[in-house]
């Protein structure tokens, strides 16, 4: 029996995470080309408002730039591991089609969550140097809406390319 070959990953999403890549790596630099200008304590602890709720040292502005790079690598792994066909006891193969949902749902996910830590990372250098911010309260929230959209996408229509696979 022939073997199931592995799905590429789409040309968009190669382009979508080089550009993301590029942009945090952008704010990254510029994080660290203005950390010596950094007041020793910065707010670190932000709720949707504008309010302060903690502040810590200037060493923590790099903290979520950690944690998204972090979720960006473990989501990358998972895209990529969705390229690759697996058989599961009692349960067919996942076809091109369904393997490369769960690629363009990954990049998209991965991809949006690194941009909007790189805005967030942006918006706390701005504070720590006494700038109004730039990420405002429903931002945010549009951000979330915005991955619940996109997961719920790739669910829906993983469920529709079952559907299709099965009859």
């Amino acid at each position: 029996m022939h073997e199931p070959q592995k799905t590429p990953t789409p040309r968009f999403c190669n382009q979508l995470t080089l550009i993301v890549a590029t942009i945090f790596i952008a704010g990254l630099t510029a994080t660290v080309i203005q950390y010596r200008k950094l007041p020793t304590s910065i707010p670190i602890l932000q709720s949707f408002t504008s309010d302060h709720a903690q502040f810590g040292p200037k060493i923590a502005i790099f903290y979520l730039p950690f944690v998204a790079l972090l979720l960006f690598l473990l989501l990358h792994y998972l895209e990529v591991k969705a390229a690759y066909p697996v058989q599961r006891k009692n349960k067919p193969v996942l076809s091109h089609v369904q393997r490369q949902n769960g690629i363009l749902t990954f990049c998209l996910i991965k991809n949006s969550i690194l941009l909007y830590f790189t805005y967030s990372l942006l918006n706390d250098l701005m504070i720590a140097f006494g700038h109004n911010r730039i990420l405002q309260q429903w931002q945010a929230y549009i951000f979330l809406a915005l991955l619940f959209i996109i997961l719920s996408f790739g669910i829906i229509r993983g469920l529709f390319l079952d559907k299709k696979v099965k009859s």
